[in-house]
């Protein structure tokens, strides 16, 4: 028995006015002339009542639940590969969020140390020779951890950054 016949068999009134379409008096109101639109698309009906009632009164007046709705000998649940693609991409998102988080940590803290440094050597605590070498060491890498960031900004190339990470890790 398909979800349309389990609905169809206790509604009152039911007129066929197409292929897979039906109207029918609405149980959820006090429904004179049919206001209640019914419809098996693929593996589902689709109610619709033109005065206003929410579908889960409409399936409660009938003693159903909105699973109810759906056929389930045709309905099957997500495919093992589509779970896993799914699970992957939210795995691979998280990522990319925590990874984003770390540059964007990490190249404030650059930016702060360099300030620091730039500010040493302008009072004098610091010679010359010394600050730029504290500016080298705290620039290496610098152009390379922001690119790294612009790209993960975006959602560019997320995926081969994640491998390069595992490569490196």
């Amino acid at each position: 028995m398909t979800a349309a016949d389990r609905i169809l068999s206790r509604l009152a009134g039911v007129r066929r006015v197409g292929d897979w379409r039906w109207v029918s008096r609405c149980p959820a109101h006090d429904d004179r002339s049919p206001s209640l639109s019914i419809r098996q698309a693929d593996d589902r009906v689709l109610l619709r009542c033109w005065a206003g009632c929410e579908t889960t009164a409409i399936v409660a007046t009938l003693g159903m639940t909105l699973a109810d709705l759906f056929d389930h000998a045709r309905y099957s649940p997500s495919a093992p590969a589509v779970d896993r693609r799914h699970l992957a991409a939210t795995g691979l998102e998280k990522w990319r969020s925590a990874e984003l988080l770390r540059c964007g940590e990490e190249l404030r803290l650059r930016d702060v140390l360099l300030r620091a440094i730039t500010r040493a050597m302008q009072a004098g605590a610091v010679s010359e020779a010394a600050a730029w070498d504290s500016l080298g060491e705290a620039h290496l890498g610098y152009s390379a951890l922001e690119y790294r960031f612009e790209r993960l900004l975006r959602n560019q190339d997320t995926l081969k950054l994640w491998r390069e990470s595992r490569r490196t890790a």
